[in-house]
């Protein structure tokens, strides 16, 4: 039976744009025909139309999280996941749990989602000694949440060939030093010169290529479970960084349309391709035609930015900064993820060639070098939309340059949940006043789009929207008025972010994003109106359906 192609939402509050609503949306061939009054909506489309009722409720643009990693999130659901711990301790016990419960096969027993930051008392990395508490008789490998630096057990530690007189861990980023210029060595020795399992650099690229290939099978059933999640939560479309290396992108892409030749319309992708700081992956990519705006599959599936990495994470300490570490005794100022003359050429290249680049950049240090490597590209109109993602650790005068130059910031809101707690104690309280700066880049003009870079954080954007308003713990409801409460934003910020900005981040402004004549039908219902109900409650709304061209892919039972 062929689907009715002409629906109406009627009984809706239909955001519009800032201050205005809409009370119904005609669909018609998967996009939207009209938006307004329901009278006149009525009046216009055929008497066959398919009613949808909203019940009075939210009809938002489907959200457009900016930056993510969908692969990740799939892999989350088959490793130990120590998210959400408040000790050590506890990460251990519910360790050895897990596998005297599944008995994994033969080989590494990969873990991630770490956060030593939420522990409530000892907030400190694990070391090998904790991990061999949960297993001597696997090797054990685990990722911190922000995945920029790992932990492993002595029989990992074996099979990577480390012993105290190999691959000795040093930043390359230290007082004396001009910013880091070749790539970190990552083994970390205790005070007797023995590995202590803490990785980084060099040495965590090196264990994460000793994990087992994933098949073909798992590859597509990982992303597939990823985009329903997404789906669920009202995600539409979405940046997502899966191949870090061009060897790995038939394979992912091939995994990509057996998703959509199976089960369609479904979540619209724009991959994020990275190159592994080997600049050959660029030029196969340029020699390929694979650039920025690349169709792969109809609508569904295109190529985006390039993305680099000039640092790691404030968490991990491995953001790179200007001023050493305030809580950190050696004097670190953190570990670059690429060499940087080596970033500005691959910057230069791709420009050159057309193609987007977003460069993650946490720390001051580091988004200062990608500005400078940016500015020196002599386009300030930015017309391939470069940009910094993360961009959290800033002042005023990186703010202003950012704006000056049309930079992009791919922000993530939800990360300040967290990172409230530790931010002053990395950097001091008044470069952490200008951090996480959302209401300065909006009074700025900067064009920010929001996301979660999930598995990181949860895929939900109901959270990420909360923190940009309230920029509190969204389960404390601390601090009481907000953490640097001029920083945040309102609600209609925070929604245009989360699917405008999206959009424009991705050139798709002028199709998705918006409830609009002539747009996708791309929407997302909520059971509470985001817009009245007190900002402490937005991460309670659900979504009721998910739409995508005018089809319900996700309904709450």
């Amino acid at each position: 039976m062929k689907k009715n192609t002409e629906k109406i939402i009627c009984n809706a509050k239909v955001y519009v744009r800032r201050g205005e609503f809409a009370q119904a949306v005609l669909i018609r061939g998967g996009r939207i025909s009209a938006v307004g009054a329901e009278r006149d909506i009525t009046a216009a489309a055929s008497p066959h139309s398919e009613r949808i009722d909203a019940h009075g409720r939210l009809v938002l643009p489907g959200f457009y999280d900016s930056h993510l990693h969908l692969i990740g999130i799939g892999r989350m659901a088959h490793v130990i996941n120590f998210s959400g711990f408040s000790s050590l301790g506890e990460c251990i016990a519910y360790a050895r749990a897990e596998i005297a419960c599944k008995k994994p096969p033969p080989g590494i027993i990969r873990g991630d989602g770490l956060n030593q930051e939420t522990f409530i008392t000892e907030k400190r990395f694990p070391t090998r000694d904790d991990l061999d508490a949960i297993t001597v008789e696997q090797p054990l490998f685990i990722t911190r949440v922000c995945g920029h630096i790992g932990f492993c057990n002595s029989a990992m530690l074996e099979l990577l060939g480390i012993d105290g007189s190999s691959c000795g861990y040093r930043s390359l980023y230290r007082r004396g030093y001009e910013p880091p210029c070749s790539f970190a060595e990552g083994a970390e020795r205790d005070e007797s010169g023995r590995p202590n399992g803490i990785l980084r650099g060099a040495c965590l690229a090196q264990a994460r290529e000793m994990l087992p290939a994933e098949t073909d099978d798992m590859l597509r059933d990982n992303l597939a479970y990823a985009m329903r999640s997404a789906l669920e939560h009202g995600v539409t479309a979405v940046g997502s960084c899966d191949i870090i290396q061009a060897h790995t992108f038939q394979r992912i892409v091939t995994a990509y349309r057996a998703i959509y030749d199976a089960q369609t319309p479904n979540v619209r992708i724009t991959l994020q391709n990275g190159v592994a700081d080997d600049p050959d992956y660029l030029d196969w990519y340029i020699q390929n035609g694979y650039g920025t705006g690349r169709a792969l599959e109809q609508s569904y599936l295109k190529i985006g930015a390039l993305k680099l990495f000039a640092d790691g994470s404030l968490g991990a300490r491995t953001a790179c900064m200007k001023h050493p570490y305030r809580d950190d005794p050696s004097g670190g100022y953190g570990v670059p993820e690429t060499d940087w003359a080596l970033l500005r050429e691959l910057i230069k290249k791709a420009h050159k060639n057309g193609m987007q680049v977003i460069v993650h950049a946490i720390g001051d240090a580091a988004i200062e070098e990608v500005i400078t490597d940016f500015e020196a590209l002599g386009d300030p109109r930015n017309t391939l939309r470069h940009g910094i993602v993360h961009c959290q650790i800033t002042d005023t005068a990186l703010l202003s340059r950012i704006a000056r130059n049309n930079l992009l910031a791919v922000v993530q809101p939800i990360f300040l949940a967290n990172d409230l707690y530790i931010v002053e104690n990395r950097v001091g309280a008044a470069l952490a006043s200008s951090s996480y700066a959302w209401g300065s880049m909006e009074r700025l003009g900067v064009r920010a789009s929001y996301g979660t870079d999930a598995p990181v954080e949860p895929i939900n954007p109901l959270y990420g929207i909360a923190c940009a308003v309230t920029r509190k713990d969204l389960t404390k409801n601390y601090p009481e008025h907000g953490f640097y409460p001029e920083e945040c934003v309102d609600v209609y910020t925070a929604v245009d972010n989360y699917t405008r900005g999206g959009a424009y981040a991705h050139f798709d402004e002028n199709r998705l994003g918006r409830i609009k004549s002539g747009y996708a039908a791309d929407m997302v219902l909520l059971d509470k109106d985001i817009f009245t109900i007190p900002p402490h409650e937005i991460p309670s709304a659900r979504v009721v359906w998910t739409m995508i061209n005018g089809e319900r892919v996700f309904e709450r039972l």
